[in-house]
């Protein structure tokens, strides 16, 4: 009898060791689920450029640092060495029978990667994102040595446009706070040339050369695309102000080129479409700036438009602007 209402009494006497427990157990989360807010904040910060989001960010972290001083000034309750409870006198067991449990599988460490495990619950883990880029402007021919003998190409620029249109995978490199990015995809670029001396391209003596084309209502026009691979760093050198660096290179998979022409009363739209013998490749450099959101592209091609062409040494250029979604 004594035994039992010495256990009953232990017993009350660990009641308050669990609550005090519970007390700490609650203000340990407090602390950790605030540290992670604020890692999160960080990565809201990187990710961007609004002055609005920044600043509502930046009240965001005030507010997390007023609760992280708050829960460092919080007093917890000392611990409690808790009374042992006398063990009941052990009957012998029986001994059971051996079983063999089968082979865990190995862990590949890819649960993750798959969404099985913690990441797909914790946003900004991925130091990896896909990203959609439109790039436009106007484009332009650098005629090196131009000959006497041909016509030469004069480009009308104001109607001379290029698109590009990219896939691009962005991976940070480094840690959580590194400024430097490497970004890579597929993209589909055109070119388009506006002729302001009304010529067009066509083969002379099986070499490819601009001829005069008299009917012309319009200015011609030269379309080529490509399937391009773009490669650069990223740099975020502040909150408004980045930096990229690269180049390119493709093949060339569409070539074509639109007449307008007025014989008497009859006006006559055409489509040719032919290789003129171009150069199949093309490979240059970009850079970008971007401040507050606006983002200037430079991009030039060292490749020849022609190929092994004695009238021609063009290499095309590119100015404008980059959108990213």
């Amino acid at each position: 009898m004594f035994k039992n209402i010495f256990t009953f009494f232990a017993f009350l006497f660990c009641l308050p060791l669990q609550a005090q427990d519970d007390v700490i157990a609650k203000h340990e989360n407090l602390v950790y689920y605030n540290s992670s807010i604020k890692e999160y904040l960080q990565y809201m910060k990187e990710n961007t450029d609004d002055p609005e989001i920044l600043e509502l960010i930046g009240s965001m972290e005030t507010q997390n640092g007023l609760i992280e001083e708050k829960l460092a000034k919080v007093v917890l309750p000392e611990v409690m060495e808790e009374v042992p409870i006398p063990a009941e006198p052990e009957t012998p067991a029986e001994e059971p029978e051996e079983y063999t449990y089968p082979e865990a599988e190995e862990s590949t460490g890819d649960e993750d990667f798959e969404g099985f495990g913690m990441n797909k619950f914790i946003p900004f883990r991925n130091k990896v994102k896909t990203i959609f880029e439109i790039q436009f402007g106007i484009n332009n021919f650098n005629q090196k040595n131009p000959s006497e003998s041909v016509n030469n190409p004069e480009i009308y620029t104001p109607s001379s446009w290029y698109w590009d249109f990219s896939i691009l995978t962005k991976n940070r490199l480094g840690g959580k706070n590194s400024k430097v990015a490497l970004s890579y995809g597929f993209s589909y670029l055109i070119n388009r040339f506006s002729m302001d001396n009304d010529v067009r391209l066509a083969l002379v003596n099986n070499q490819p050369e601009f001829v005069n084309f008299a009917e012309a209502n319009s200015n011609p026009k030269l379309n080529i695309g490509y399937v391009t691979v773009p490669v650069a760093f990223d740099v975020k050198l502040s909150k408004g102000f980045n930096f990229s660096i690269g180049g390119f290179m493709g093949y060339r998979v569409h070539t074509v080129q639109k007449l307008n022409s007025k014989v008497t009363y009859e006006r006559i739209e055409e489509e040719r479409f032919a290789n003129y013998k171009l150069n199949n490749w093309i490979y240059g450099a970009k850079v970008s700036l971007g401040l507050k959101g606006i983002n200037i592209v430079g991009r030039y091609c060292f490749n020849n438009l022609f190929r092994d062409n004695p009238n021609y040494e063009i290499n095309t250029f590119m100015i404008g602007t980059a959108i990213r979604i």
